[in-house]
Protein backbone atom coordinates (compact mmCIF):
# COMPACT_ATOMS: atom_id res chain seq x y z
CA UNK A 1 0.00 0.00 0.00
CA UNK A 2 1.52 3.38 -1.01
CA UNK A 3 2.46 5.71 1.85
CA UNK A 4 -0.19 8.28 0.87
CA UNK A 5 -2.89 5.60 0.89
CA UNK A 6 -1.79 4.35 4.33
CA UNK A 7 -1.91 7.92 5.72
CA UNK A 8 -5.45 8.41 4.36
CA UNK A 9 -6.48 5.05 5.86
CA UNK A 10 -5.27 5.96 9.38
CA UNK A 11 -6.74 9.46 9.18
CA UNK A 12 -10.11 7.94 8.32
CA UNK A 13 -9.82 5.45 11.18
CA UNK A 14 -8.65 7.96 13.81
CA UNK A 15 -12.12 9.35 14.76
CA UNK A 16 -13.35 5.79 15.32
CA UNK A 17 -10.53 4.72 17.66
CA UNK A 18 -12.15 6.13 20.84
CA UNK A 19 -15.10 3.83 20.22
CA UNK A 20 -12.78 0.85 20.65
CA UNK A 21 -10.68 2.21 23.52
CA UNK A 22 -13.19 4.03 25.73
CA UNK A 23 -16.78 3.17 24.85
CA UNK A 24 -18.49 0.08 26.22
CA UNK A 25 -19.91 -2.32 23.63
CA UNK A 26 -23.64 -2.40 24.42
CA UNK A 27 -23.90 -5.97 23.08
CA UNK A 28 -21.99 -7.12 26.19
CA UNK A 29 -24.92 -6.18 28.43
CA UNK A 30 -26.35 -9.38 29.96
CA UNK A 31 -29.69 -10.60 28.64
CA UNK A 32 -32.60 -10.73 31.10
CA UNK A 33 -30.93 -8.25 33.43
CA UNK A 34 -32.66 -5.50 35.35
CA UNK A 35 -31.42 -1.92 35.45
CA UNK A 36 -30.77 -0.55 38.94
CA UNK A 37 -30.17 3.16 39.44
CA UNK A 38 -28.79 4.04 42.87
CA UNK A 39 -29.09 7.55 44.26
CA UNK A 40 -27.64 8.73 47.57
CA UNK A 41 -29.38 11.89 48.76
CA UNK A 42 -29.17 14.31 51.68
CA UNK A 43 -32.07 13.35 53.92
CA UNK A 44 -33.02 16.99 54.58
CA UNK A 45 -32.30 18.81 51.31
CA UNK A 46 -32.67 16.03 48.75
CA UNK A 47 -29.33 16.88 47.12
CA UNK A 48 -27.27 14.09 45.60
CA UNK A 49 -24.32 13.14 47.85
CA UNK A 50 -21.28 11.23 46.52
CA UNK A 51 -20.84 8.12 48.63
CA UNK A 52 -19.40 4.63 49.02
CA UNK A 53 -22.01 1.88 48.60
CA UNK A 54 -22.37 -1.87 49.09
CA UNK A 55 -25.08 -4.11 47.64
CA UNK A 56 -26.09 -7.40 49.29
CA UNK A 57 -28.13 -10.17 47.64
CA UNK A 58 -29.58 -11.80 50.69
CA UNK A 59 -26.60 -12.06 53.04
CA UNK A 60 -23.96 -12.22 50.28
CA UNK A 61 -22.13 -9.19 48.83
CA UNK A 62 -23.10 -8.53 45.22
CA UNK A 63 -20.74 -6.74 42.86
CA UNK A 64 -22.09 -3.69 41.04
CA UNK A 65 -21.40 -3.79 37.31
CA UNK A 66 -20.43 -2.12 35.06
CA UNK A 67 -18.25 0.42 36.88
CA UNK A 68 -16.93 3.39 34.90
CA UNK A 69 -13.45 3.08 36.45
CA UNK A 70 -11.50 0.44 38.33
CA UNK A 71 -8.61 0.47 40.80
CA UNK A 72 -7.48 -3.10 41.51
CA UNK A 73 -4.92 -3.07 44.34
CA UNK A 74 -2.27 -5.64 45.14
CA UNK A 75 -0.64 -4.66 48.42
CA UNK A 76 3.06 -5.43 47.92
CA UNK A 77 4.62 -2.16 49.17
CA UNK A 78 5.66 -0.93 45.72
CA UNK A 79 2.43 1.06 45.21
CA UNK A 80 2.32 1.30 41.43
CA UNK A 81 -1.31 0.43 40.57
CA UNK A 82 -3.20 2.84 38.32
CA UNK A 83 -6.84 3.66 37.63
CA UNK A 84 -8.43 1.91 34.63
CA UNK A 85 -11.17 3.91 32.92
CA UNK A 86 -14.13 2.95 30.75
CA UNK A 87 -15.05 6.58 30.01
CA UNK A 88 -13.38 9.98 29.99
CA UNK A 89 -15.53 11.21 32.91
CA UNK A 90 -16.21 8.28 35.25
CA UNK A 91 -19.20 8.55 37.55
CA UNK A 92 -18.39 5.38 39.48
CA UNK A 93 -15.20 3.79 40.79
CA UNK A 94 -14.67 0.24 41.97
CA UNK A 95 -11.73 -0.30 44.33
CA UNK A 96 -10.79 -3.95 44.83
CA UNK A 97 -8.37 -5.17 47.49
CA UNK A 98 -8.02 -8.65 49.02
CA UNK A 99 -10.98 -9.88 46.96
CA UNK A 100 -13.31 -7.31 48.54
CA UNK A 101 -14.82 -4.63 46.34
CA UNK A 102 -15.90 -1.13 47.29
CA UNK A 103 -18.04 0.99 44.97
CA UNK A 104 -17.86 4.79 44.94
CA UNK A 105 -20.68 6.82 43.39
CA UNK A 106 -18.57 9.82 42.41
CA UNK A 107 -21.57 12.03 41.59
CA UNK A 108 -24.05 10.42 44.02
CA UNK A 109 -25.80 8.39 41.30
CA UNK A 110 -25.00 5.28 39.25
CA UNK A 111 -26.80 2.77 37.04
CA UNK A 112 -25.87 -0.92 37.04
CA UNK A 113 -26.97 -4.26 35.57
CA UNK A 114 -28.39 -6.37 38.40
CA UNK A 115 -30.22 -9.71 38.26
CA UNK A 116 -33.78 -9.99 39.57
CA UNK A 117 -34.07 -10.97 43.25
CA UNK A 118 -36.53 -10.44 46.07
CA UNK A 119 -34.13 -9.60 48.91
CA UNK A 120 -31.58 -6.86 48.23
CA UNK A 121 -30.02 -4.54 50.80
CA UNK A 122 -28.07 -1.41 49.94
CA UNK A 123 -25.75 0.44 52.35
CA UNK A 124 -24.35 3.94 51.78
CA UNK A 125 -21.51 5.66 53.67
CA UNK A 126 -20.17 9.22 53.49
CA UNK A 127 -17.30 9.52 55.95
CA UNK A 128 -17.71 9.52 59.73
CA UNK A 129 -19.85 12.58 60.26
CA UNK A 130 -22.91 11.32 58.38
CA UNK A 131 -25.43 8.70 59.46
CA UNK A 132 -25.08 5.73 57.08
CA UNK A 133 -28.12 4.93 54.94
CA UNK A 134 -29.79 1.57 54.29
CA UNK A 135 -32.46 0.57 51.77
CA UNK A 136 -34.11 -2.82 51.21
CA UNK A 137 -35.83 -3.66 47.95
CA UNK A 138 -36.72 -6.32 45.36
CA UNK A 139 -36.07 -6.33 41.63
CA UNK A 140 -38.40 -7.79 39.04
CA UNK A 141 -36.89 -9.42 35.92
CA UNK A 142 -36.00 -7.12 33.02
CA UNK A 143 -37.25 -3.94 34.69
CA UNK A 144 -35.74 -0.60 35.61
CA UNK A 145 -35.79 0.63 39.20
CA UNK A 146 -34.40 3.61 41.09
CA UNK A 147 -33.49 3.14 44.75
CA UNK A 148 -32.84 6.22 46.88
CA UNK A 149 -30.74 5.97 50.06
CA UNK A 150 -30.91 8.92 52.44
CA UNK A 151 -28.08 10.02 54.70
CA UNK A 152 -27.87 12.88 57.20
CA UNK A 153 -25.07 14.82 58.95
CA UNK A 154 -24.51 13.99 62.63
CA UNK A 155 -23.68 17.55 63.74
CA UNK A 156 -25.18 19.96 61.18
CA UNK A 157 -23.93 23.51 61.48
CA UNK A 158 -20.80 22.35 63.33
CA UNK A 159 -19.08 19.61 61.33
CA UNK A 160 -18.92 21.82 58.21
CA UNK A 161 -16.44 24.09 60.02
CA UNK A 162 -13.79 21.37 60.11
CA UNK A 163 -11.31 20.13 57.48
CA UNK A 164 -10.43 16.44 57.59
CA UNK A 165 -7.26 14.96 56.13
CA UNK A 166 -5.56 11.60 55.69
CA UNK A 167 -1.83 12.27 55.74
CA UNK A 168 -0.57 8.86 54.65
CA UNK A 169 -1.76 7.54 51.27
CA UNK A 170 0.45 5.58 48.86
CA UNK A 171 -1.15 5.81 45.41
CA UNK A 172 0.58 6.67 42.15
CA UNK A 173 -0.98 9.78 40.58
CA UNK A 174 -0.84 11.40 37.17
CA UNK A 175 -2.51 14.71 36.43
CA UNK A 176 -5.35 12.98 34.59
CA UNK A 177 -6.12 10.94 37.75
CA UNK A 178 -6.90 13.99 39.90
CA UNK A 179 -10.54 14.19 38.80
CA UNK A 180 -11.33 10.65 39.98
CA UNK A 181 -9.19 10.84 43.12
CA UNK A 182 -10.71 14.17 44.20
CA UNK A 183 -14.22 12.84 43.70
CA UNK A 184 -13.24 9.76 45.71
CA UNK A 185 -12.15 12.06 48.56
CA UNK A 186 -15.45 13.91 48.26
CA UNK A 187 -17.39 10.63 48.42
CA UNK A 188 -15.57 9.84 51.70
CA UNK A 189 -16.14 13.41 53.02
CA UNK A 190 -12.34 13.76 53.25
CA UNK A 191 -11.02 17.22 52.42
CA UNK A 192 -7.29 16.55 52.12
CA UNK A 193 -5.33 13.58 50.83
CA UNK A 194 -1.55 13.45 51.20
CA UNK A 195 -0.28 11.20 48.40
CA UNK A 196 3.21 10.04 49.35
CA UNK A 197 6.08 8.80 47.26
CA UNK A 198 9.04 6.93 48.68
CA UNK A 199 11.71 4.42 47.80
CA UNK A 200 12.20 0.68 48.06
CA UNK A 201 15.16 0.36 45.69
CA UNK A 202 12.99 2.30 43.25
CA UNK A 203 10.48 5.10 43.67
CA UNK A 204 6.97 4.03 44.62
CA UNK A 205 3.71 5.98 44.66
CA UNK A 206 5.11 8.28 41.97
CA UNK A 207 3.54 11.78 41.82
CA UNK A 208 3.33 13.95 38.70
CA UNK A 209 4.23 17.23 40.38
CA UNK A 210 5.17 19.06 43.58
CA UNK A 211 4.03 22.10 45.50
CA UNK A 212 1.10 24.04 44.12
CA UNK A 213 1.80 22.70 40.62
CA UNK A 214 1.23 19.17 41.90
CA UNK A 215 -1.88 20.03 43.91
CA UNK A 216 -5.14 18.60 42.64
CA UNK A 217 -8.00 20.87 43.72
CA UNK A 218 -11.74 21.24 43.64
CA UNK A 219 -13.77 23.50 45.97
CA UNK A 220 -13.16 22.29 49.53
CA UNK A 221 -10.83 19.43 48.55
CA UNK A 222 -7.09 19.05 47.85
CA UNK A 223 -4.58 16.35 46.99
CA UNK A 224 -0.96 17.29 47.64
CA UNK A 225 2.29 15.41 47.03
CA UNK A 226 4.59 14.44 49.88
CA UNK A 227 7.15 11.79 50.70
CA UNK A 228 7.90 9.14 53.27
CA UNK A 229 11.65 8.87 53.87
CA UNK A 230 12.77 5.54 55.24
CA UNK A 231 15.83 4.05 56.90
CA UNK A 232 16.56 1.21 59.29
CA UNK A 233 18.83 3.55 61.27
CA UNK A 234 16.50 6.44 62.11
CA UNK A 235 12.92 5.37 61.34
CA UNK A 236 10.35 6.51 58.79
CA UNK A 237 9.67 10.23 58.47
CA UNK A 238 7.20 12.38 56.54
CA UNK A 239 7.45 15.56 54.46
CA UNK A 240 4.21 17.17 53.25
CA UNK A 241 3.55 19.72 50.55
CA UNK A 242 7.09 20.69 49.56
CA UNK A 243 7.84 22.19 46.14
CA UNK A 244 10.16 19.36 45.08
CA UNK A 245 11.12 15.78 45.86
CA UNK A 246 13.94 15.63 48.42
CA UNK A 247 16.48 13.09 47.17
CA UNK A 248 17.25 10.38 48.01
CA UNK A 249 13.83 9.34 49.41
CA UNK A 250 15.45 6.57 51.49
CA UNK A 251 18.87 5.75 52.92
CA UNK A 252 20.61 2.50 53.84
CA UNK A 253 20.62 -0.81 51.99
CA UNK A 254 17.24 -1.94 53.35
CA UNK A 255 15.40 0.69 51.29
CA UNK A 256 17.89 2.39 48.96
CA UNK A 257 20.66 1.26 46.62
CA UNK A 258 23.59 2.40 48.77
CA UNK A 259 24.72 1.68 52.35
CA UNK A 260 25.04 5.37 53.26
CA UNK A 261 23.41 6.54 56.50
CA UNK A 262 22.94 10.12 55.28
CA UNK A 263 20.80 12.23 55.02
CA UNK A 264 19.52 11.65 58.54
CA UNK A 265 16.15 13.17 59.63
CA UNK A 266 17.45 16.61 60.73
CA UNK A 267 18.96 17.11 57.27
CA UNK A 268 15.77 15.95 55.54
CA UNK A 269 13.65 18.18 57.75
CA UNK A 270 15.76 21.29 57.14
CA UNK A 271 15.77 20.78 53.38
CA UNK A 272 12.05 19.94 53.43
CA UNK A 273 11.14 23.03 55.43
CA UNK A 274 13.27 25.17 53.12
CA UNK A 275 11.14 23.74 50.29
CA UNK A 276 7.89 24.65 52.11
CA UNK A 277 7.10 21.31 53.78
CA UNK A 278 5.66 20.49 57.16
CA UNK A 279 7.67 17.61 58.61
CA UNK A 280 7.30 14.84 61.16
CA UNK A 281 7.60 11.18 62.08
CA UNK A 282 5.54 8.32 60.63
CA UNK A 283 4.13 5.40 62.65
CA UNK A 284 4.83 7.35 65.87
CA UNK A 285 8.52 6.47 66.37
CA UNK A 286 9.23 5.58 62.73
CA UNK A 287 8.39 1.85 62.74
CA UNK A 288 12.00 0.75 63.17
CA UNK A 289 13.91 -0.66 66.19
CA UNK A 290 15.94 2.57 66.24
CA UNK A 291 14.53 6.07 65.96
CA UNK A 292 15.62 9.70 66.01
CA UNK A 293 12.19 10.86 67.21
CA UNK A 294 13.53 12.04 70.59
CA UNK A 295 16.39 14.01 69.05
CA UNK A 296 14.07 15.87 66.71
CA UNK A 297 11.52 16.62 69.43
CA UNK A 298 14.08 17.83 71.97
CA UNK A 299 15.75 20.04 69.36
CA UNK A 300 12.38 21.38 68.14
CA UNK A 301 12.88 20.22 64.55
CA UNK A 302 9.47 18.73 63.64
CA UNK A 303 5.85 19.81 63.26
CA UNK A 304 3.96 16.60 64.08
CA UNK A 305 4.08 12.93 65.04
CA UNK A 306 1.75 10.34 63.48
CA UNK A 307 -0.16 9.18 66.55
CA UNK A 308 -3.31 7.37 65.28
CA UNK A 309 -2.91 4.53 62.79
CA UNK A 310 -4.36 1.05 62.27
CA UNK A 311 -7.07 1.92 64.80
CA UNK A 312 -4.65 2.54 67.67
CA UNK A 313 -3.71 5.83 69.38
CA UNK A 314 -0.31 5.67 71.09
CA UNK A 315 -1.65 7.44 74.19
CA UNK A 316 0.81 6.08 76.78
CA UNK A 317 3.86 7.06 74.75
CA UNK A 318 2.30 10.38 73.71
CA UNK A 319 1.56 11.33 77.33
CA UNK A 320 5.12 10.47 78.38
CA UNK A 321 6.52 12.83 75.74
CA UNK A 322 4.15 15.61 76.83
CA UNK A 323 5.00 15.08 80.50
CA UNK A 324 8.67 15.46 79.57
CA UNK A 325 7.98 19.00 78.36
CA UNK A 326 7.97 18.31 74.62
CA UNK A 327 5.53 19.95 72.23
CA UNK A 328 4.05 16.99 70.36
CA UNK A 329 1.34 17.57 67.75
CA UNK A 330 -0.41 14.24 67.23
CA UNK A 331 -1.78 13.52 63.76
CA UNK A 332 -3.47 10.58 61.98
CA UNK A 333 -2.91 8.76 58.71
CA UNK A 334 -3.91 5.34 57.48
CA UNK A 335 -0.89 4.23 55.37
CA UNK A 336 -3.28 3.23 52.56
CA UNK A 337 -3.53 0.55 51.24
CA UNK A 338 -1.58 -1.24 54.00
CA UNK A 339 -4.42 -1.23 56.62
CA UNK A 340 -6.24 -3.81 54.50
CA UNK A 341 -3.61 -6.29 55.68
CA UNK A 342 -4.74 -5.65 59.27
CA UNK A 343 -8.53 -5.88 58.94
CA UNK A 344 -10.07 -8.63 56.80
CA UNK A 345 -12.78 -8.22 55.77
CA UNK A 346 -12.59 -4.43 55.78
CA UNK A 347 -15.17 -2.96 58.23
CA UNK A 348 -17.63 -1.15 55.95
CA UNK A 349 -18.17 1.78 58.31
CA UNK A 350 -14.49 2.69 57.91
CA UNK A 351 -13.65 4.90 54.96
CA UNK A 352 -11.16 3.48 52.47
CA UNK A 353 -9.29 6.78 52.39
CA UNK A 354 -9.36 8.48 55.76
CA UNK A 355 -10.16 5.61 58.15
CA UNK A 356 -8.07 7.71 60.56
CA UNK A 357 -8.28 11.48 60.20
CA UNK A 358 -6.40 14.63 61.14
CA UNK A 359 -9.05 17.31 61.73
CA UNK A 360 -8.49 21.06 61.76
CA UNK A 361 -11.15 23.71 62.38
CA UNK A 362 -10.67 26.08 59.43
CA UNK A 363 -12.18 27.39 56.22
CA UNK A 364 -10.63 25.52 53.25
CA UNK A 365 -10.38 28.71 51.18
CA UNK A 366 -8.47 28.42 47.91
CA UNK A 367 -6.49 25.39 49.11
CA UNK A 368 -7.86 22.93 51.66
CA UNK A 369 -4.31 21.59 52.01
CA UNK A 370 -2.84 24.98 52.99
CA UNK A 371 -5.54 25.61 55.61
CA UNK A 372 -5.09 22.09 57.00
CA UNK A 373 -1.28 22.31 57.10
CA UNK A 374 -1.44 25.65 58.91
CA UNK A 375 -3.65 24.05 61.54
CA UNK A 376 -1.10 21.28 62.07
CA UNK A 377 1.67 23.84 62.52
CA UNK A 378 -0.41 25.47 65.29
CA UNK A 379 -1.27 22.15 66.90
CA UNK A 380 -4.98 22.94 66.45
CA UNK A 381 -5.74 19.30 65.68
CA UNK A 382 -8.22 16.57 66.65
CA UNK A 383 -7.50 12.99 65.53
CA UNK A 384 -10.34 10.53 65.04
CA UNK A 385 -11.42 7.25 63.50
CA UNK A 386 -15.06 8.04 64.19
CA UNK A 387 -16.46 10.61 66.63
CA UNK A 388 -16.77 14.34 66.07
CA UNK A 389 -15.06 15.99 69.06
CA UNK A 390 -14.94 19.65 70.06
CA UNK A 391 -12.85 20.88 72.99
CA UNK A 392 -11.84 24.19 74.53
CA UNK A 393 -10.09 25.54 77.62
CA UNK A 394 -11.03 29.06 78.69
CA UNK A 395 -12.48 29.54 75.22
CA UNK A 396 -9.31 28.43 73.39
CA UNK A 397 -8.77 25.15 71.60
CA UNK A 398 -5.97 22.64 70.90
CA UNK A 399 -2.50 24.07 70.36
CA UNK A 400 -3.10 27.18 72.44
CA UNK A 401 -0.29 28.07 74.85
CA UNK A 402 -1.30 29.99 77.96
CA UNK A 403 1.68 31.60 79.72
CA UNK A 404 0.78 32.49 83.29
CA UNK A 405 2.32 33.48 86.62
CA UNK A 406 1.24 33.30 90.24
CA UNK A 407 0.11 30.56 92.59
CA UNK A 408 -2.32 28.79 90.26
CA UNK A 409 -4.22 29.02 87.00
CA UNK A 410 -8.00 28.62 86.81
CA UNK A 411 -9.31 26.62 83.86
CA UNK A 412 -12.78 25.98 82.51
CA UNK A 413 -12.95 22.99 80.15
CA UNK A 414 -15.80 22.12 77.78
CA UNK A 415 -15.99 19.11 75.44
CA UNK A 416 -18.69 17.61 73.22
CA UNK A 417 -18.65 14.31 71.34
CA UNK A 418 -21.07 13.26 68.58
CA UNK A 419 -21.28 10.09 66.50
CA UNK A 420 -23.93 7.98 64.76
CA UNK A 421 -23.25 5.20 67.28
CA UNK A 422 -23.60 5.51 71.06
CA UNK A 423 -20.84 7.47 72.83
CA UNK A 424 -19.30 5.40 75.63
CA UNK A 425 -17.44 8.21 77.42
CA UNK A 426 -15.48 11.45 77.35
CA UNK A 427 -12.33 11.65 79.46
CA UNK A 428 -10.38 14.74 80.48
CA UNK A 429 -6.62 14.19 80.69
CA UNK A 430 -4.35 16.44 82.78
CA UNK A 431 -0.62 15.67 82.67
CA UNK A 432 -1.39 12.10 81.63
CA UNK A 433 -4.03 11.39 84.32
CA UNK A 434 -7.80 11.12 83.92
CA UNK A 435 -9.29 13.87 86.11
CA UNK A 436 -12.90 13.91 84.89
CA UNK A 437 -15.21 11.55 82.98
CA UNK A 438 -18.65 11.80 81.40
CA UNK A 439 -20.32 8.45 80.76
CA UNK A 440 -22.97 7.72 78.15
CA UNK A 441 -26.13 5.77 78.92
CA UNK A 442 -25.64 3.24 76.12
CA UNK A 443 -27.91 5.12 73.73
CA UNK A 444 -26.68 8.72 73.62
CA UNK A 445 -25.12 9.74 70.32
CA UNK A 446 -24.08 13.10 71.76
CA UNK A 447 -22.33 13.59 75.08
CA UNK A 448 -20.90 16.65 76.83
CA UNK A 449 -18.40 17.25 79.63
CA UNK A 450 -17.79 20.44 81.62
CA UNK A 451 -15.07 20.74 84.24
CA UNK A 452 -13.46 23.53 86.23
CA UNK A 453 -10.27 23.31 88.27
CA UNK A 454 -7.02 25.09 89.14
CA UNK A 455 -3.49 24.03 88.26
CA UNK A 456 -0.49 24.99 90.41
CA UNK A 457 2.24 24.13 87.88
CA UNK A 458 2.95 23.94 84.16
CA UNK A 459 0.46 21.49 82.68
CA UNK A 460 -1.06 20.16 79.50
CA UNK A 461 -4.72 19.25 79.16
CA UNK A 462 -6.63 17.32 76.51
CA UNK A 463 -9.78 15.25 76.03
CA UNK A 464 -10.54 11.94 74.38
CA UNK A 465 -13.79 10.15 73.60
CA UNK A 466 -14.76 6.58 72.83
CA UNK A 467 -17.68 5.13 70.87
CA UNK A 468 -19.09 1.65 70.53
CA UNK A 469 -17.19 -0.78 68.30
CA UNK A 470 -18.11 -4.28 67.16
CA UNK A 471 -16.18 -7.54 66.52
CA UNK A 472 -13.74 -7.24 63.62
CA UNK A 473 -13.44 -3.47 64.04
CA UNK A 474 -10.76 -1.34 65.71
CA UNK A 475 -11.65 0.58 68.84
CA UNK A 476 -13.29 3.87 67.91
CA UNK A 477 -11.76 6.98 69.47
CA UNK A 478 -11.22 10.68 68.95
CA UNK A 479 -8.51 12.62 70.78
CA UNK A 480 -7.97 16.38 70.90
CA UNK A 481 -4.42 17.70 70.94
CA UNK A 482 -3.39 19.46 74.15
CA UNK A 483 -3.83 22.99 75.36
CA UNK A 484 -0.65 24.02 77.22
CA UNK A 485 -0.65 25.99 80.51
CA UNK A 486 2.97 27.02 81.06
CA UNK A 487 3.82 28.73 84.35
CA UNK A 488 6.29 31.56 83.63
CA UNK A 489 6.65 30.07 80.13
CA UNK A 490 8.38 26.91 81.37
CA UNK A 491 7.42 23.57 79.75
CA UNK A 492 5.86 20.74 81.75
CA UNK A 493 8.38 18.76 83.80
CA UNK A 494 7.55 15.32 85.18
CA UNK A 495 11.00 14.11 86.21
CA UNK A 496 10.19 10.40 86.03
CA UNK A 497 9.14 10.68 82.39
CA UNK A 498 12.01 12.99 81.42
CA UNK A 499 14.51 10.57 82.98
CA UNK A 500 12.96 7.62 81.12
CA UNK A 501 13.44 9.43 77.82
CA UNK A 502 17.04 10.23 78.71
CA UNK A 503 17.75 6.57 79.44
CA UNK A 504 16.16 5.55 76.15
CA UNK A 505 18.16 8.11 74.20
CA UNK A 506 21.40 7.02 75.86
CA UNK A 507 20.83 3.53 74.43
CA UNK A 508 20.24 5.03 70.97
CA UNK A 509 23.57 6.87 71.17
CA UNK A 510 25.30 3.58 71.95
CA UNK A 511 23.71 2.11 68.83
CA UNK A 512 24.91 4.99 66.66
CA UNK A 513 28.43 4.60 68.07
CA UNK A 514 28.66 0.85 67.53
CA UNK A 515 26.40 0.03 64.57
CA UNK A 516 29.05 0.69 61.94
CA UNK A 517 27.01 3.27 60.06
CA UNK A 518 28.63 4.27 56.78
CA UNK A 519 28.96 7.90 55.71
CA UNK A 520 30.42 9.39 52.56
CA UNK A 521 31.94 12.20 54.63
CA UNK A 522 33.27 11.96 58.19
CA UNK A 523 31.75 15.39 58.91
CA UNK A 524 28.29 13.80 58.60
CA UNK A 525 29.08 11.30 61.36
CA UNK A 526 30.50 14.05 63.58
CA UNK A 527 27.37 16.17 63.16
CA UNK A 528 25.15 13.19 64.03
CA UNK A 529 27.09 12.57 67.22
CA UNK A 530 27.13 16.28 68.10
CA UNK A 531 23.33 16.48 67.88
CA UNK A 532 22.98 13.20 69.76
CA UNK A 533 25.14 14.36 72.65
CA UNK A 534 23.36 17.73 72.77
CA UNK A 535 20.03 15.90 73.04
CA UNK A 536 21.33 13.75 75.89
CA UNK A 537 22.61 16.83 77.71
CA UNK A 538 19.28 18.65 77.37
CA UNK A 539 17.42 15.60 78.69
CA UNK A 540 19.38 15.85 81.97
CA UNK A 541 17.03 18.60 83.14
CA UNK A 542 13.74 20.28 82.20
CA UNK A 543 13.07 21.13 78.57
CA UNK A 544 14.22 24.70 77.77
CA UNK A 545 11.47 27.19 76.83
CA UNK A 546 10.09 26.49 73.38
CA UNK A 547 11.57 28.72 70.66
CA UNK A 548 8.38 30.60 69.89
CA UNK A 549 8.06 31.59 73.57
CA UNK A 550 11.62 32.94 73.95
Amino acid sequence: MPLSTRILFWLALFPVLPLFTQQRDSSLRPNHTSSLTIEVRHGDTGELVPARVYLFRGAAPHRLSPADSLLPLFVDNFYRERIWRMTDKPKSLEVTVHNQWHDLLLEGRGTFDVPAWDDYRLEAYHGFFWHPGVAKFALEPETAKTVVVKIRPIAPGRQEKWISGDEHIHLARSREDDDVFLKWLRAEDLNVGMFLTGMRQQHFGVQYGWGSDGEGKMPGFSIRSGQETRSEFYGHTLLFGQNRLIEPPSVGSMYSNTPWAYPYPPAYFKEGRDAGAIVGFAHFHGSMPHSQLLLNLVLNQIDFVEMLQYGWIKTKAWYQLLNAGLRVVGTAGCDFPDPHNHFRPWPRHLSLLGPERTLVKADPGESAYSAWANGIRRGAVVISNGPFLEFDVNGETSGKVFVWSGEEKEIDVAATSVFYRPIVKIELILNGKIVATALGDGKQQELALRFKTKVPESSWIAVRTKSVSYPGEPEIWAHANPVYLLKDGKPVYVKRDRDALRERWASEIEYYKKAGLQFEQESQRKELMRMSEETLRLLEGPQPPWPRLQ
